[in-house]
């Protein structure tokens, strides 16, 4: 699978960059449930202005990097994306938000080996209530099929509701759970 390729490559250089990290979305949803396609890698990212021609220095010689569109998203807080030359496998960079639950969701992420690779993982409590959280803007049926996929998991119950109450999910989670 050429994503799980791109993400060993992606994760190597950003470990021994030391730029702290995080996989989320499909892959990561495959990681902890029902495997589905995907044709690109979700990653969240700790990124600082200074660091960014550190970053895009990385990845030049592999793939598509434009330092502008990264420079954006950092100032912005938002998002930025990398391709990979040959295997043409886009990365989506999500930059922190520097709300109280994304900063305590990325100091929560996990640290697994995928086959013969360390990366770093979102919870996936954390992945259960950006789901919800995406899920309230949507109301995609893909997206509730994701999260009781996920609550089909073992996971911290009392954690998911903590912050599910915190961040006013609590309707769209009992829809979920009950529909």
């Amino acid at each position: 699978m050429d994503e799980l390729i791109v993400l060993k490559d992606i994760s190597s250089r950003l470990i021994a960059a030391e730029i702290p990290f995080m996989l989320s979305g499909s892959l990561a949803m495959s990681y902890y449930a029902q495997p589905r396609m995907t044709r690109d890698v979700d990653i969240v990212i700790e990124l600082n202005p200074q660091d960014i021609h550190t970053f895009s220095g990385l990845f030049q010689k592999d793939y598509y990097v434009s330092v502008e569109m990264i420079q954006d998203a950092v100032k912005k807080n938002s998002m930025f994306n990398i391709i990979h030359n040959k295997a043409i496998v886009k990365v989506d960079f999500i930059v922190r938000k520097n709300s109280e639950y994304r900063k305590h969701e990325f100091q929560r992420r996990k640290k697994i080996r995928i086959s013969d690779f360390t990366t770093y993982i979102v919870s996936i409590e954390d992945l259960i209530i950006s789901k919800i959280f995406w899920m309230k803007d949507s109301l995609s049926e893909f997206q509730k099929r994701d999260i009781k996929n996920l609550l089909s998991c073992d996971y911290d119950k009392n954690y998911l509701t903590l912050w599910i109450e915190k961040m006013g999910l609590t309707k769209i989670y009992t829809d979920i759970i009950n529909g």
